[in-house]
């Protein structure tokens, strides 16, 4: 499977505008025929919930499967025959998601799986953060709820998994893409502050330790919401099972786009050189979940 991933920023008040430098962007990307292109998290806005607390933003959410942006996606992506995640501001049935949406080369809507059989037409952000430290103040709760649950998707013979940023900071979605069967973890990221200097080492682990590709979109660059000016990181990056860096982008610039083709054989040689999965003993540490 080859991926792209774009490292946009600097997003305008405009969903509209937006989704039509993230497609400009895409078509940039799809000219080296990649069978899925990887967008930021909340990609189509700017990242709000880390200014005022506008109630005005709960506006930009839609639909994941009949909005504007999807059907844009959609198009883009059944003319130039290759597949798109794309981190959404979601709102199903008034209830409003921090959400990843994946749609194949057919231009459909791809469902994700949760480990009950429940499906759902859009990965949803298993923690609205509320992170309040002299680098870092954010109140996403506020405007998502909390997603249901891990997901799987199948998507051109691969079994692959998300997460979106906050997510990243805990283990056990790790643990249960893989447990779900996860060969590859899509990761959209809006990401600023002190974890900078840990990011690409933080993926490296956890790609190594649950035995998986990980691909990570970050959003980058200045960006102005609410009257507030935040820095994102960007070093969005490609990581092999075996922890290598097949790909990173800069940091702080937009925008940029990276590639790499993912060697599924590396799969099997990485999980049977360092065999965490099969050597973990999690009998021992279940009555850490007993209230």
């Amino acid at each position: 499977m080859k991926v792209s991933v774009v490292q946009s920023g600097n997003c305008t008040q405009s969903t509209s505008e937006n989704v039509e430098m993230l497609l400009g962007l895409c078509a940039k990307a799809v000219t080296s025929k990649p069978d899925l292109i990887l967008l930021p998290e909340l990609a189509t806005t700017p990242y709000f919930a880390a200014g005022d607390k506008s109630p005005k933003y709960r506006d930009w959410a839609e639909s994941a499967t009949t909005g504007p942006s999807t059907a844009a996606f959609a198009k883009f992506a059944k003319e130039n025959n290759t597949s798109i995640a794309y981190g959404m501001y979601e709102v199903d049935n008034d209830v409003r998601y921090n959400s990843l949406v994946l749609i194949d080369r057919s231009g459909e809507v791809v469902r994700g799986k949760t480990h009950d059989g429940n499906t759902y037409p859009a990965f949803r952000k298993l923690t609205a953060p509320s992170v309040h430290m002299p680098t870092l103040d954010v109140h996403e709760d506020e405007y998502c709820t909390a997603g249901p649950g891990p997901m799987n998707f199948k998507l051109d013979g691969a079994s692959i998994g998300a997460l979106i940023c906050y997510d990243r900071a805990f283990s056990e979605p790790w643990l249960a893409n893989r447990a779900l069967g996860a060969d590859i973890v899509l990761l959209a990221v809006s990401s600023l502050g002190w974890r900078e200097s840990l990011f690409i080492d933080d993926l490296r682990l956890r790609a190594m330790e649950t035995g998986v590709f990980v691909i990570a979109a970050n959003r980058s660059g200045e960006e102005t919401c609410g009257g507030v000016t935040h820095d994102f990181f960007g070093l969005s990056c490609i990581i092999a099972p075996t922890g290598e860096v097949l790909a990173q982008a800069g940091g702080h610039n937009y925008p940029e786009i990276i590639e790499a083709e993912l060697d599924m054989s590396l799969l099997k040689s990485a999980r049977e050189s360092w065999p965490v999965w099969t050597d973990r003993r999690p009998e021992i540490y279940s009555w850490m979940y007993k209230n």
